[in-house]
């Protein structure tokens, strides 16, 4: 039953109180919501507490808990909710004012969960627990009671207070056999467990766990524990980094994950990434793909959890290999493609850094598993990068990491477990996307952080340069970039020539095995030397034009269609083919001059071939004619081609996870307010209260 006195403080709220409550309270913005009764219950909701809860700061959280285990969240709390956190917490409705006093919600105390503030339960609660496991008659009230004052506390044997030390932060313990009958008479020097658990102080929750009573765990913090917490964040002064220093240093970030990134796919679709049988990736896969990349392993680690998350990268279920997605991200604009993989790590519950950290079990979590996903993900990234902006506006410059967790904890205390796991991880992976810059937020990170993504973007397109569409050739054959490649400039070059090493300006070095390449494209040796003037910072180099030269001589006198398999070219040359003894046991057909058509057939026994299958025949009817002397023409689609840029966008083709966690837009909310507070607003309130507080049936206004 929803509480009178909840009502009456929802139903005065102007609509301002009302659009600030339901946006710090997303979830409460239900569709189906038309009247006060219906937000209460939203509001009230296990799951909507819950993460009310998760959004308070230390001092807000504190007072809740202090209030939770001081006195009964169902009492009068005129007495303990006293101090500015109240404020905020009856914005958010965790809080309402019942006459001149305030008192929790209902629900709100469970919400905490089991062990508020990390104190066990009650003891009657506890001894009436360990009565029915041990099958006995409860304790008379007082019997066993422990120490009840800390001067107590301290009178106690050494070796008993230092186990107690062991339960300060939390309250259940493993212990064999915790429901034994102990010795009353046990020496508290030689056995202080048996010592303790006779003076009933430790008590049993099931066969194996014991558990510290509430009132022994407040006497090992003091009377009032939460006295000592400190109203104000806790900022450090900070380093001086100049804006060019940081945007300098996020700028670079940005262009080598995008150059990794595209990297890193040329490589899988090469050589698709195999999984273990076990599931995740082997050591030797790993090695060689660092190889290729030319980056350290907890680099590649991070990038390849990047590719997982946004959908770069994906597991194909028939082979249990890691291939790129189809989708043209190469041909996006660098920004869009900046943009995609930031809004996926925002919203995605991969955490690529997690990749290495030790399991309770003794074994590390595993590259590409489960074991890198977190449900936690999303609301510590933003915990860390709300933090990031805090620093900034109080201490402006560059922050260690450790300061910004240090402030995120307290900003965030209900995450503090998975930002110690994970976020130090997480500080990496920002930086990595140039959110962060020689530890200091960066204008897209600020922009994130207030939600507008917008001028995130066009940050991020102030720092990158044009895409060039030049490139350096020299005498050694070689083309070096002058920057960043336009997306059809770098595809053209990757298929004349061949990528060497992944640094910061593409490098290609140009080879007749490339060039034949280009030639079984479509390319003739006027075309790519036209193509090389038009693409060259200066004249094509004489060695270079002779390679070309020379390819295009000895190529396509011959050429293998795919028919199984048909060859045409000329027709002395296919006579001295077909009695080469390399095509000895093959049937050969001549349908017409200058036209032979070899057909598989059955192997011959005893004869060494290559591998079998259709690709096996290729190589080995592309070795016969190499043998004289000539380089034959495939007519086969080569294996290194990518979509079109013009098959759509990568924002289109690439999803963005959902957030676990949908939160409403502004229209929504608006809605819903105006559907609370409009005309027949009267009808709406609880048992048709009006607006005037002076009502007999008003609540008071509230004064913290």
């Amino acid at each position: 039953m929803l509480p009178d006195g909840l009502l009456r403080d929802l139903a005065p709220r102007s609509p301002a109180e009302l659009g600030e409550l339901l946006a710090a309270r997303p979830d409460a913005a239900r569709p189906g919501t038309e009247s006060v009764e219906d937000l209460a219950e939203a509001l009230l909701s296990r799951v909507g507490l819950r993460r009310a809860l998760d959004t308070l700061s230390r001092p807000e959280l504190d007072a809740i808990e202090r209030a939770v285990v001081l006195g009964p969240p169902d009492g009068p709390a005129a007495r303990l909710l006293t101090g500015p956190p109240w404020d905020r917490l009856h914005r958010l409705g965790l809080v309402h004012r019942d006459g001149d006093a305030l008192r929790l919600v209902p629900g709100l105390a469970e919400a905490l969960g089991r062990y508020p503030a990390g104190l066990g339960r009650p003891r009657p609660v506890l001894a009436a627990l360990a009565a029915r496991l041990r099958d006995e008659a409860p304790a008379a009230p007082g019997a066993g009671a422990g120490p009840r004052t800390a001067e107590e506390l301290a009178l106690w044997p050494a070796r008993a207070r230092e186990v107690l030390e062991r339960f300060r932060s939390r309250p259940v313990g493993a212990l064999p056999d915790a429901l034994r009958r102990v010795d009353p008479a046990a020496d508290p020097d030689s056995r202080p467990v048996d010592w303790i658990l006779a003076q009933g102080v430790l008590l049993p929750v099931d066969s194996r766990h014991v558990e510290l009573p509430r009132e022994v765990g407040l006497l090992l913090r003091g009377a009032d524990p939460w006295a000592a917490t400190s109203p104000e964040p806790p900022v450090r002064p900070a380093a001086r980094v100049p804006d060019r220093l940081r945007d300098n240093a996020a700028a670079a970030a940005v262009e080598q994950l995008l150059r990794r990134a595209a990297a890193l796919r040329a490589e899988l679709r090469a050589r698709p990434l195999a999984t273990l049988r076990a599931g995740g990736i082997g050591v030797r896969e790993l090695r060689r793909l660092r190889s290729a990349l030319g980056i350290e392993h907890a680099e590649l680690v991070r990038l390849l959890g990047l590719g997982e998350l946004a959908g770069l990268v994906r597991l194909d279920p028939d082979t249990s290999a890691w291939r790129p997605a189809p989708a043209p991200f190469e041909d996006a604009e660098r920004t869009d493609q900046w943009w995609h993989v930031v809004r996926s790590w925002l919203a995605s519950d991969v955490v690529p850094s997690a990749a290495g950290l030790p399991l309770a079990d003794g074994t590390v979590v595993g590259v590409l598993t489960r074991g890198t996903h977190a449900p936690e993900a999303p609301a510590v990234r933003r915990a860390l990068l709300a933090a990031h902006a805090e620093l900034a506006e109080r201490a402006p410059g560059g922050h260690e990491p450790e300061d910004v967790l240090t402030l995120a904890r307290w900003r965030r205390p209900r995450l503090a477990r998975a930002l110690d796991r994970w976020g130090a991880g997480m500080l990496t992976e920002a930086a990595e996307l140039g959110l962060v810059g020689a530890g200091a937020l960066t204008e897209p990170g600020r922009a994130l952080v207030e939600d507008r993504s917008v001028d995130a973007v066009r940050s991020v397109a102030g720092w990158l340069p044009a895409p060039s569409r030049t490139v350096l050739l020299q005498s050694d054959l070689t083309a070096t970039a002058t920057g960043y490649l336009a997306p059809d400039v770098a595809r053209t070059l990757d298929r004349m020539a061949e990528p060497e090493g992944h640094g910061p300006v593409p490098r290609h070095r140009f080879s007749e095995r490339s060039l034949h390449r280009a030639l079984d494209a479509g390319w003739s040796p006027p075309s790519i030397l036209a193509w090389l003037e038009e693409h060259s910072r200066g004249p094509v180099p004489q060695a270079l034009a002779y390679l070309v030269e020379e390819a295009g001589r000895g190529h396509g006198r011959i050429r293998i269609t795919r028919a199984d398999w048909v060859l045409t070219g000329e027709e002395e040359l296919l006579e001295a083919l077909a009695g080469s003894p390399d095509l000895a046991g093959r049937r050969l057909r001549r349908p017409a001059p200058g036209v032979l058509v070899v057909d598989p057939g059955e192997e011959v026994p005893d004869r060494r071939r290559g591998p079998a299958g259709r690709d096996g025949v290729l190589r080995e009817l592309a070795a016969a004619v190499r043998a004289t002397g000539t380089e034959p023409a495939l007519d086969v689609a080569p294996s290194d081609t990518s979509p079109s840029a013009t098959a759509g966008s990568p924002a289109l083709l690439l999803e963005v996870p959902a957030p676990r966690l949908p939160v409403p837009s502004a229209e929504e909310i608006q809605d819903l307010v105006d559907r609370l507070t409009g005309p027949d607003r009267a009808r709406r309130l609880p048992n048709h209260q009006t607006d005037d507080p002076t009502d007999s049936g008003g609540a008071a206004p509230w004064d913290p």
